[in-house]
């Protein structure tokens, strides 16, 4: 991931918002070894999109209105599955003998959350950060704000298709060509799920890279096949193979199908 950073790549990958910000606990790598990384700050809500169903069932603990005590009979205690074998790990020290209350839930909720997404797997994340870092070691990843950090190795969400239609490329048409008019009188009429496979299919990502769609370098290309043909993509080179469709309603029937049933290389 950080090579892809590092290359100005977009990867077809989605992690959970809580992990960039661990990615940037702290933003550079401290010169201490022994330092800890990747302990983020973490909430109820990171769980949320990690564990939606236990993160709801502790909100519920901290919403119950009866007595916690006696009713869920819960100590600081928490079991974890690990290659087949149940462990159990103590929240704080001697939390198998400290039972859940009323009073104590919220610190329950989130030593548990903390747990979870810091100590559980600090082992693993640690190598994960040091490997990124490794790699995409800045002082500007301090100006970063998570969500900028999973843009640049995701890219937007955000589409302007009048943008990318403003920097193709052609080899074999020129932009005033009947067949260029039509493919861009369609692709601006398409609803935006369409527009995401479109580029999808052109790219291998449905995101815009962090410059814009100027950074993707489109190209559309004349094919020379049969208009019975559908259209052709080779996502490593960001080019569309167009054939020569005589007709608006024609192109718009063979591009649909064409990005509507594709597979390529991106990652489920």
């Amino acid at each position: 991931m950080g090579l892809a950073v590092y290359n100005s790549i977009t990867l077809d990958i989605r992690f959970p918002p809580c992990c960039y910000k661990k990615l940037l606990s702290p933003p550079i790598v401290p010169c201490d070894q022994n330092a800890p990384v990747g302990i983020g700050s973490v909430t109820i809500d990171d769980l949320c999109q990690v564990m939606p169903e236990l993160a709801h069932g502790l909100k519920e603990l901290l919403s119950y209105e009866g007595n916690v005590e006696e009713d869920f009979y819960s100590t600081f205690q928490v079991f974890q599955e690990e290659f087949g074998v149940i462990k159990c790990y103590n929240l704080k020290p001697g939390g198998d003998k400290i039972p859940v209350t009323n009073q104590n839930r919220k610190e329950y909720v989130q030593l548990y959350v903390d747990f979870l997404l810091n100590k559980s797997i600090y082992k693993q994340f640690a190598a994960f950060y040091c490997g990124f870092h490794s790699v995409c070691a800045s002082y500007a990843l301090m100006l970063l704000r998570p969500e900028e950090v999973e843009i640049l190795v995701c890219g937007s969400p955000e589409l302007d298709m009048h943008a990318l239609q403003k920097h193709t490329q052609y080899d074999g048409y020129q932009k005033t060509d009947v067949t260029i008019r039509n493919f861009w009188e369609v692709v601006l009429e398409f609803p935006l799920e369409l527009q995401k496979k479109l580029l999808h299919f052109a790219t291998g990502s449905d995101r815009v890279p962090v410059g814009g769609m100027a950074d993707l370098n489109f190209k559309i290309s004349k094919s020379e096949a049969s208009t019975n043909w559908l259209p052709v993509a080779h996502t490593c080179f960001n080019q569309l193979c167009l054939p020569p469709y005589k007709t608006k309603k024609e192109l718009k029937e063979k591009l649909t199908i064409g990005i509507s049933n594709a597979e390529g290389f991106g990652l489920e």
